[in-house]
């Protein structure tokens, strides 16, 4: 990779970046997007993030790594519970699981009651597989408690419409001008990259789909309160997904990178026949559809349960957001003809 003239690396799109030194920047796609990498400080958990500004994709790398480090070890070190906390089991965030609570708990703090809870490790921590429950990094804090919230609210509304899509999606492909960064559609198509872009409508928040198709596809999806917020963070994301090594993933979300990679052209053709244009109307960012709800309450009123925040004790005040009866907490991969391409 060359150095910019801003002292960037320049990260082709379609391949992975790795470069193993905390707080390396990479730009792509003409400096419309930068990638980041970050370890974390203690158990040097590394990650890479994406944002459309060099600062703001470094604070996202160097947040997740922190959080990532911190729930790799939370089951032995995490603080305290406080007195009087509720305990969750399983059965409140699967709805068969696999076996009875373990007593392995880790504490946590209601966002909207900052009650204390007790909740089952295997829900919270992220390394290995533990009794047959999926590990997740949905809800891993990047930028903020409510971006997380924003995550576990995303990935449950796609798991679901993808089981059962009884909704259009619509299709914002040709839109993509206006509903990310000023030349960075362009810039996609001068790299022979094609960008399926499509959102899932709500009444309090926009759901964004965005994959990204070269030599490989990736399919990520954000929520936002507008249709832009949700396309753009969609898109960082799925763009995120590319620069990943394979071997740097978990073991499920490298079976599923792979069976998207091998059924490329299903994936494409099974949003595209759920899908409609949308109308341009729609798509701009005038509050139409924006709540004046928090993301902990539209959370609480789609899951019948306040949002949990799971912290460490230390500098990383929250590390990850869990949604009791979110559909990111599973046994196993789903056993859909074509499993859904997000974790």
């Amino acid at each position: 990779m060359a150095t910019t003239p801003g002292g960037f690396r320049s990260a082709l799109a379609g391949e992975p970046w790795w470069p193993g030194r905390t707080g390396e920047i990479a730009e792509c796609l003409g400096g419309g997007v930068y990638l980041a990498y970050a370890e974390g400080p203690a158990a040097g958990a590394a990650t890479v993030a994406a944002g459309f500004t060099p600062d703001n994709a470094l604070a996202r790398a160097r947040t997740r790594a922190a959080a990532l480090d911190a729930l790799h070890g939370m089951a032995g070190g995490a603080p305290a519970p406080s007195p009087g906390a509720r305990r969750l089991s399983l059965a409140d965030f699967l709805p068969e699981p696999p076996f009875g609570d373990t007593g392995t708990d880790v504490p946590g703090v209601g966002l909207l009651s900052r009650d204390g809870y007790l909740l089952p490790a295997e829900v919270v921590r992220i390394g290995g597989r533990d009794g047959g429950v999926e590990p997740t990094l949905v809800g891993v804090v990047e930028e903020d408690i409510c971006a997380a919230i924003a995550d576990v609210l995303a990935h449950d509304v796609t798991i679901r419409w993808w089981e059962s899509p009884r909704v259009p999606l619509l299709r914002v492909t040709e839109h993509l001008g206006r509903l990310l960064p000023r030349g960075l559609a362009s810039a996609t198509r001068l790299l022979d990259l094609r960008v399926p872009a499509y959102v899932l409508p709500g009444a309090d928040f926009q759901i964004g789909l965005v994959g990204v198709s070269g030599e490989w596809t990736t399919v990520a999806v954000a929520a936002g309160r507008t249709v832009r917020d949700a396309i753009g963070e969609a898109f960082l994301r799925a763009m995120v997904a590319r620069a990943l090594p394979w071997e740097a993933l978990p073991a499920t979300d490298f079976l599923r990178r792979v069976t998207v990679w091998h059924r490329e052209a299903d994936y494409l053709a099974y949003l595209e026949r759920w899908a409609v244009d949308a109308d341009p109307g729609t798509l701009d960012d005038s509050g139409l559809w924006e709540s004046a709800l928090g993301w902990p309450d539209i959370a609480c009123r789609r899951f019948g349960h306040e949002p949990i925040a799971v912290g460490t004790g230390s500098a990383v005040a929250v590390a990850k957001v869990v949604c009791p009866g979110a559909a990111c907490y599973r046994t196993a991969p789903p056993g859909f003809i074509l499993p859904c391409p997000v974790p």
